[in-house]
Formats: structure tokens, sequence, C-alpha cells
């Protein structure tokens, strides 16, 4: 690299300290006579290096407090971050606590509206899969729970059929629901009154069935009327929301329609039921 390349490079450096020797001697220059004078170059010189000090220690110190004050402002930062978390699962613990508190008002509405003894009860295990066949309460004989009594629940305003009873612990109960193959319920359509007979199809989300409804009946049902039990077993009490009617169904050999019923109680949400025990009258008290 040449001698001329170099100082292009350092131009600015160079320019800059050219400034400064020129502002120190216009500084010591005495302006009457021209004339220099080496003390106050000296003083001028020494000067120049303190305020260059000076400014670099103040410099020093806005750094450190900037510093300081950042590691400050972070701290206070993750506090309030940390109460943020606080405050979001305090929130949400409320907001389940109130639909807790909504769902036992539901069950509070629907044991008020009951005539038979009844026990409420919490579902506290049921079978992860699609298809099930039973579920478990946690309530059991030592409550007074037997085999084969009706289990119903409350949901948008209807007292819906939810199964019964299939065998009993100390503790616990095992239920067989409505949309068990294995579950058959006498019903009958609120409206036009015709009767038959209800069997689940095994599936959470599939509708069930309605057997055995005269074929004359065709004429009179419509989708979405109502089917409830019609109490003519010793299971089920009368005038329990079973479903709403979705199909209607029927072959020309058959003498009988077949319904299909989409359920009233919402099984894949289902949390808390009543169990009912149809042969003592409701006194007042239930258990819980």
């Amino acid at each position: 690299m040449n001698e001329s390349g170099f100082l292009f490079k350092r131009r600015k450096g160079l320019t800059l300290l050219a400034a400064l020797l020129l502002s120190i001697v216009i500084l010591v220059v005495d302006t009457n006579s021209f004339t220099l004078n080496p003390s106050k170059i000296g003083y001028s010189v020494i000067s120049t290096v303190q305020i260059g000090f000076a400014g670099v220690k103040h410099f020093l110190q806005e750094t450190a407090n900037s510093i300081t004050e950042l590691k400050r402002l972070k701290s206070e930062y993750e506090a309030l971050r940390e109460k943020m978390e606080d405050y979001q699962v305090i929130q949400r613990d409320l907001v389940n606590l109130r639909s807790e508190n909504d769902r036992l008002r539901t069950l509070l509405n629907l044991t008020a509206e009951l005539e038979y003894r009844h026990i409420a009860a919490r579902i506290i295990a049921k079978d992860p899969s699609a298809y099930f066949h039973s579920f478990t309460i946690d309530k059991g004989s030592r409550d007074g729970i037997t085999k084969d009594m009706p289990v119903i629940a409350y949901q948008q305003g209807f007292q819906g059929v939810v199964g019964k009873v299939l065998e009993t612990g100390p503790l616990t109960s095992r239920v067989l629901p409505l949309i068990s193959a294995n579950c058959y319920v006498s019903s009958r359509l609120q409206s036009s009154r015709f009767e038959g007979l209800v069997q689940g199809s095994g599936g959470i989300n599939q509708p069930i069935i309605m057997q055995y409804v005269v074929k004359t009946a065709r004429e009179e049902i419509q989708f979405g009327d109502l089917v409830e039990t019609s109490g003519m077993d010793s299971i089920y009490p009368p005038n329990i929301f079973i479903g709403r009617v979705r199909s209607i169904g029927s072959k020309e050999w058959e003498p009988d329609l077949e319904l299909s019923i989409e359920p009233i109680i919402d099984f894949s949400r289902l949390e808390y039921v009543v169990v009912l025990d149809i042969q003592s009258p409701f006194s007042g008290e239930s258990s819980e």
C-alpha cells in the first residue's frame, strides 16, 4: 500500500487532528501581538485532554447506569410476566369454576323437579373408545343404589334418559348407557302417542333406533318429534325424554316402522347424572 493510499484511508482522523491543533493554536495565540505563549499551549493541551477524559468518564458512567437500569427493567419484566401467568391461571380456574357452578345449578334444577328419591352422582370413568358398554359413577350401594335403577341427566332444559345401573359396589356403580346395543327402553312418541322399543346402536355419535312402531303411524310422525319413556316396564318412569326423530324407515315386507332417534343427552359432554329410586316417593331429601 503506497503512502497516498494510507493517508486517503485515514483522512477523517487526520482532519479531526488538524482541527484540534488549529483550535489549540487559536486559543493560545495572543491576538494583539500574534505571539505564542508556551505555558498557554501546555495548559490548553492538558485542558483538552482533561475534557476528553471527563467525556469518556461520563460516557462510561452513563453506560454503567444504562446497564443497571436494563437489568432492573428486565427483573421487573420477569416479575410482571410471572404475575400475568398467575392471573391467567386464576382466570382459567375462575372460568372452570363458573362452568362447574352452572352444571351443578342445572343438576339442582333437575333434582328439584323429581318426584322420586334420587342420588346425584359424578361420572369418574368412561371407556375412551367411541363404542362403550358402561361407565362408572362415584356412588354405590352405601348410598342406596341398587341394580337396574334408572339413570337420567339434565341438558339444555330436558330431563333425558342416560341408562340404568348395571352393577354396584360399596362406593361406585357401573351404568349401562342408552346408546349401548344392550340397552332397551319402552318408549312412545310424545305427540302421536305411538309406542315402540328403543335400542342403542353402540356408538357415541350414532343415532339410536326405535323399533316396532306400527306402519299406520307414518302419516302422523314428523321430523323432530320427541320420543319419551312410556313407563310400560318396571325400570324407567314415564315421560322422561329419550330423543328426537331424525328419519323414518321401513321395508315393504315388514309390518313395522323403524325410526332413527337422536338422543336428547349428548353423551360426549356428560359429567353428572341422577340415579332414581322409583320405588320410593320423594320426601324432599336426596343423597348428594
